[in-house]
């Protein structure tokens, strides 16, 4: 492992942490393994005195055929960014996650927040996939993405979790000895409102950081190759989370835990359904673990009727529709890229720039570990 770079935190931060974790050690791991493997297993909380927000069940013609459902789940797993300000809530993370029961794997879609979702589709004037959820018609906002998810891509739903960022903060800041996370490239944040950046981590390598340095990192905008720089980044926080908790815990210690993380959460899973998920979500390997980010062409684009350019990620159908049939269709028809509905070319309007194709990566949690392992 290459030497660490210790970002510096506070000795009254250090104690208060020490304090936190004596109670709820625990409970950062098993939020570990549950973003990793969808986020299904933080439901259980809502079956420990109905503290989560419920939501309703997504209709049977978008879910699994029920000839599948013993060998595949499908869900949807978002982070929403509620950011004062803005009148309506977007999908900071979306991940499409299958669980491959039959196969024993674990697949998870990563959609970038900037790809172009359609102009038949309301995001508010964005045309991008991260601003479905706030725009829609259903009064369960996520079901607006659901649906989109499930009509653009050709993909089942059948449950859905979604995280408020807040969580983020929390479950590290338990951590007592600091967490730690390899982070591949400088951070440099710019204040929206002055123009004026700040630098908080100088140098790729691996990083001993509190919440809120790690929630600036994997939200950040600022990364070389913007959105598909940010998908590469969180995934090193996946699996730097999935190595430092997942082998010490077991479901029994995480249904314990988890009802303290009550507020974060929206979710339609049953109790059933989260003690399957439980189970097989631990008895995965990390090299059956696969974080899929898919091509894209990148450009920035002034829409008909607008002034100021907007960045935009429009979809390699082709590359998209393989990726889709082989990491997130294991028992179904295979489809074509024409047989998607995402858009193949940017938003009508003026494309000031091209910035080009943009390759996506297939990695699994033991090939993310190892690469931050060796790196210098």
């Amino acid at each position: 492992m290459a030497n660490k770079k210790h970002t510096r935190v506070t000795e009254s931060e250090k104690r208060r942490r020490r304090r936190q974790v004596k109670r709820n050690r625990m409970l950062a791991g098993l939020l570990a393994v549950a973003i990793v493997v969808g986020g299904v297993m933080f439901c259980v909380n809502k079956l420990f005195g109905g503290m989560f927000g419920s939501g309703e069940k997504i209709d049977k013609d978008i879910r699994t055929a029920e000839d599948l459902q013993d060998k595949v789940v499908n869900i949807l797993v978002c982070g929403i960014d509620y950011t004062e300000g803005r009148t309506s809530a977007n999908t900071d993370t979306m991940l499409y996650v299958t669980l491959d029961v039959e196969g024993k794997k674990v697949s998870a879609l990563q959609i970038p927040r900037d790809t172009f979702v359609g102009d038949d589709v309301k995001t508010g004037g964005s045309k991008k996939f991260n601003a479905v959820y706030g725009h829609g018609s259903e009064e369960n906002q996520i079901m607006n993405l659901v649906k989109v998810v499930n009509d653009k891509l050709g993909l089942a739903v059948d449950h859905y979790v979604t995280l408020d960022m807040d969580a983020l903060i929390a479950m590290v800041d338990w951590i007592d000895w600091g967490f730690e996370m390899y982070v591949p490239y400088p951070v440099i944040l710019v204040d929206k409102t002055t123009g004026e950046s700040h630098t908080l981590i100088a140098e790729p390598g691996w990083h001993q950081v509190n919440g809120e340095y790690v929630e600036a990192i994997v939200r950040n905008r600022n990364y070389p190759g913007g959105d598909t720089a940010r998908l590469e980044v969180q995934n090193y926080f996946y699996a730097s989370l999935v190595k430092n908790f997942m082998e010490n815990l077991n479901v029994s210690d995480f249904i314990k835990v988890l009802p303290r993380f009550t507020q974060y959460i929206t979710t339609d899973l049953s109790m059933t359904r989260i003690a399957s998920m439980a189970k097989f979500g631990f008895s995965v390997a990390y090299e059956d673990m696969t974080l899929v980010k898919p091509a894209v062409y990148g450009y920035d684009v002034i829409f008909e009727g607008k002034t100021s350019k907007s960045n935009i990620l429009v979809a390699d159908k082709q590359d998209w529709a393989d990726i889709l049939n082989t990491y997130f269709r294991p028992y179904q028809d295979q489809i074509s890229a024409d047989q998607l509905k995402l858009p193949g070319t940017p938003p009508a309007g003026e494309v000031v720039y091209e910035y080009g194709r943009v390759a996506g990566s297939l990695k699994t949690i033991g090939d993310i570990l190892a690469g931050a392992q060796t790196a210098e």
